[in-house]
């Protein structure tokens, strides 16, 4: 009953430190704006505008990745019922699914570490018997809380995507490892809830169909005993993979990614390969280096076209090296096998073949930095067992936790920092600009920032230098961004002609984006054109219905409101 007690205070402690950290790091990003995709899932969303609407809702959630990412949805729904477009509701709930991934990393790492209590049996005091394991749980936990680039899934509001994925993914393994110590209808009912979590972390992002090979690596590390155990396994796990990955191959329409849409791709899936594995490189530095200069909310990363090119050749090689280390770690380094191999299954659908636009992006990493944790804690956790071989108990304590406290106060102090760099759309594109100033994107967010702020001159700058790096555009599509930021800024400078133009270029690219039709509506509005007014707001309105309330307090518009085609377009 003591020892009960006693545990029951430590995970209190540990519960509290994780708050209580969690709160000091991301007080100072609970006003901070709207960024990048925040626009299109929130601001700009009219699917959840009604949260009794359920047809509406539906129809959101389908037409974003054909219903998967319905949970992310649905909760920025409920955000927009209850705040608006107050983003510290929108914060608070993502900081508190980062808490809640916390409390799970500390309870799981300290689950893998007395399961592999086994490999670190004789080790002398203060390495087992004395709540020493907890405290190194504790610390992973925090580390996980702590690290700067988490900063990119519970500040930049839209990745709750990532944020709900990493909560039910991490809730899915720790309700399996539960489940594998009782029996009888405990054992069932926690199973049932960690089946309930995949599911749940599927419907939050895509790469939750990964989840059940982490369950099965826990299993087959943790759990199988012998050949004869594995045997069993595969008769359960082979028939549930198949019908799962069926589902997701069709379902989730990644065949059809594959092959249906592949002539679009400037690469092919064998330089996606080679561009991640240089990606992945990166990743691993981010993970131990998380240096202010190396984090970008935007990277601008080069494709690489053959294996045998520097450094491709070494990032691939380094790679399979850390994969037949994972394997080796097997028997004897469960934990650490387990971490790197949870790290490559979790990149997988992301940092491998499938090509995507986005070839490196901070916010992937987020259940990565789980593992890294448990490295690291595994590895202080060695290194107290070494100190304390050499040297007195207190000297070792000393100078494992100084390290420790160190350690995770530069990461703290980091994530402070970089929770400023994401205060507005400002202070996020111009740090971007300074990493990736020849990346298109970087330069048309940041034009269209300093638009947004009434810094016409500075908009054009940036508009023109986005546009002269087009050469590095995946697709032309993007182009019709940058076409309407520079007309939208010529138009407010009363460059009406290059307006025109400009607006006209992105029309060309795209005949159905209804900015470039608004803004020539007023255009027209100006320049007395009735005709063509009416043809723009129509179309405009039609493509968005937000639009209409945008009209109702433009004053440009007020000599037509007495038309009857312009009353048709606003009833």
């Amino acid at each position: 009953m003591a020892l009960l007690k006693k545990e029951q205070k430590i995970s209190i402690a540990a519960v509290a430190l994780i708050l209580i950290l969690s709160v000091v790091l991301y007080f100072n990003s609970l006003n901070n704006s709207f960024h990048l995709d925040d626009y299109p899932a929130i601001v700009e969303n009219p699917y959840i505008r009604n949260l009794s609407d359920t047809s509406l809702l539906l129809k959101g959630i389908q037409s974003h990745m054909g219903n998967f990412r319905a949970l992310p949805t649905l909760s920025f729904a409920i955000n927009y019922h209850y705040h608006g477009l107050d983003v510290f509701g929108y914060h608070l709930v993502n900081l508190m699914f980062h808490i809640l991934s916390g409390i799970l990393v500390y309870f799981i790492s300290r689950n893998l570490l007395e399961r592999d209590r086994r490999g670190l049996e004789g080790a002398p005091a203060g390495g087992m018997g004395d709540g020493t394991l907890p405290l190194f749980s504790i610390l992973c936990a925090l580390l996980f809380i702590s690290h700067p680039l988490q900063v990119n899934t519970v500040t930049y509001i839209a990745q709750r995507h990532e944020g709900l994925l990493g909560f039910f993914y991490l809730l899915s393994l720790f309700l399996f490892m539960k489940g594998s110590l009782t029996r009888g209808w405990k054992r069932a009912l926690l199973l049932l809830g960690s089946g309930f979590s995949l599911f749940c972390s599927i419907f939050s992002k895509e790469v939750g169909f990964t989840a059940p090979f982490v369950l099965i690596l826990f299993d087959l590390l943790f759990l199988c005993k012998n050949k004869g155990d594995l045997r069993k396994r595969f008769k359960i796990y082979l028939p549930l993979l198949l019908i799962l990955y069926l589902f997701f191959l069709f379902k989730g329409g990644l065949l059809r990614h594959l092959f249906s849409e592949s002539r679009g791709w400037l690469w092919t899936p064998w330089e996606n390969l080679l561009t991640q594995s240089n990606v992945i490189i990166q990743y691993i530095r981010l993970l131990f280096l998380p240096l202010p200069g190396w984090l970008n909310v935007d990277h601008d990363f080069q494709i690489s076209k053959a294996l045998f090119e520097y450094p491709t050749f070494a990032s691939f090689g380094a790679l399979l090296l850390l994969l037949a280390l994972a394997i080796l770690l097997i028997k004897k380094g469960r934990m650490i096998s387990f971490a790197i191999l949870f790290f490559f299954i979790v990149l997988a659908p992301s940092s491998s073949f499938i090509p995507l636009w986005d070839v490196m992006m901070e916010y992937r990493l987020y259940l990565s930095v789980f593992s890294y944790s448990l490295i690291l804690s595994t590895g202080f956790l060695s290194l107290d067992r070494v100190l304390n071989r050499r040297f007195t108990r207190k000297m070792a304590r000393g100078g494992v936790w100084g390290l420790s406290i160190l350690l995770l106060s530069l990461y703290s102090l980091t994530t402070i920092e970089r929770n400023r760099v994401f205060r507005d759309e400002v202070t996020l594109w111009e740090d971007a600009a300074k990493k990736s100033p020849n990346k298109m994107r970087v330069r048309h967010n940041l034009g269209r920032a300093y638009f947004e702020r009434g810094w016409i001159d500075e908009a054009i700058r940036e508009g023109e230098m986005a546009l002269a790096l087009s050469y590095h555009l995946y697709s032309r599509d993007s182009l019709k961004f940058v076409f309407n930021l520079l007309g939208s800024a010529y138009f407010v400078k009363g460059e009406t002609d290059k307006a025109f133009l400009r607006f006209h270029q992105s029309l060309e690219i795209d005949p159905n984006f209804p900015p470039p039709h608004y803004n020539l509506s007023c255009f027209h509005a100006q320049n007395n054109e009735k005709k063509m007014l009416i043809h723009h707001l129509r179309k405009a309105i039609s493509l968005n219905r937000e639009y209409r309330e945008r009209v109702r307090v433009e004053k440009i518009f007020d000599p037509f409101r007495n038309e009857k085609e312009f009353k048709e377009i606003m009833e």
